[in-house]
């Protein structure tokens, strides 16, 4: 099977971590599976040629030719029907802070950025760019977080309760369930070789993240459906060049 994934550089002032473009060619028609996992990252799908169905909790379903991928607490699949063109933007947590859209966890948004074809990357680029520029409306005074997951001068001062509320109506997620993600991608960080021209994870564990070897299990399969080692052996297709472009540019 021939795989080209390539990425432009993001747009920080707009939330955006990078613009992709996966090819997927069997050289005839077939059926590839990928496996996804929870990150840190809204991501906007846009389907050129081919079909993507998405496999959550028993049920399978078409997505939509543009969508926006929320965050997500459990494993989802896709079933690729190849050739596959695909576009898409990795968007960054602060994205939702000026994006105003009702947020509903573990779900995909129907969307509407790009209109007729994408072209190409530079294309899609501007297209999305030109959306988000025309669309943009503040939602927060202030930022929700200074650094990674802490909280800004200006949410630290809440109650509890209006904290709540502001984390779900920007996440449709607690806290604590952006936390578990966190730590489960961490994890990841330490153990997979992100510089690699073929993304996988390397065989070794990193105690620290969690405290001991069956707490590590339980959250691990809770969130990814796998253990850790039925994890490593997973092929991933989009995912591990979206991790690999993601921590690299961290």
């Amino acid at each position: 099977m021939n795989l080209t994934f390539r990425k432009l550089a993001g747009v920080p002032a707009l939330g955006i971590a990078f613009f992709w473009r996966l090819s997927l060619d069997a050289g005839s028609p077939a059926f590839v599976f990928d496996h996804f996992i929870p990150e840190l990252f809204f991501d906007y799908l846009y389907i050129e040629s081919g079909d993507v169905q998405c496999v959550q909790q028993g049920r399978t379903f078409h997505l939509p030719r543009q969508s926006l991928k929320t965050l997500f607490t459990r494993p989802v699949e896709f079933i690729y029907s190849v050739p596959l063109v695909m576009y898409g933007v990795r968007l960054k947590l602060g994205f939702t802070e000026s994006f105003s859209v009702e947020m509903k966890a573990n779900d995909f948004l129907e969307q509407a950025w790009v209109e007729g074809e994408a072209g190409d990357l530079e294309t899609f680029k501007q297209q999305v760019m030109n959306h988000l520029e025309t669309k943009r409306q503040e939602r927060f005074p202030y930022p929700l977080f200074s650094a990674g997951l802490d909280e800004s001068g200006w949410l630290v001062n809440f109650s509890a309760r209006h904290k709540r509320r502001l984390y779900q109506a920007a996440f449709d997620l607690s806290r604590k369930e952006l936390l578990n993600i966190r730590n489960l991608q961490a994890f990841l960080e330490q153990v997979c070789d992100f510089s690699s021209q073929n993304p996988r994870i390397i065989q070794h564990m990193a105690p620290d993240v969690y405290y001991d070897q069956p707490h590590l299990n339980h959250a691990f399969k809770k969130m990814t459906g796998r253990s850790p080692v039925d994890y490593f052996e997973t092929v991933s297709i989009l995912q591990d060049n979206l991790m690999s472009a993601s921590y690299n540019e961290i």
